[in-house]
């Protein structure tokens, strides 16, 4: 779960997961008011993590795998990646460019 850098407050789960829906770069700690940010790590493994779903999809369905569970599997995993994503944020005190 991510720590807040500044001070040390350890987020729940519930707490990142709805601020990983507000699409901001700037995160407020809620325990000291400052701004937190997603580090460039964390951000490269989170893109990498959400696109995983579709790649699993591409297979099965050159495969013949009837669609209805294609679909039904992306679903699941989907729903999978949203659950686990709260882990993987780590945050900064500084805004970190991704290049």
């Amino acid at each position: 779960m991510p720590v807040c850098q500044n001070c040390g407050f350890k987020w729940s789960w519930r707490e990142t997961f709805i601020k990983m829906f507000t699409f901001k770069n700037k995160l407020l700690c809620s325990s000291c008011n400052a701004h937190q940010y997603l580090s460039k790590k964390s951000r490269n493994q989170l893109s990498l993590f959400a696109f995983l779903p579709f790649l699993i999809w591409i297979p099965l369905v050159s495969s013949g795998v009837p669609f209805g569970y294609v679909l039904t599997l992306e679903f699941i995993l989907y729903a999978l990646v949203l659950v686990y994503m709260p882990y993987l944020y780590k945050l900064s005190n500084i805004e970190e460019p991704m290049w």
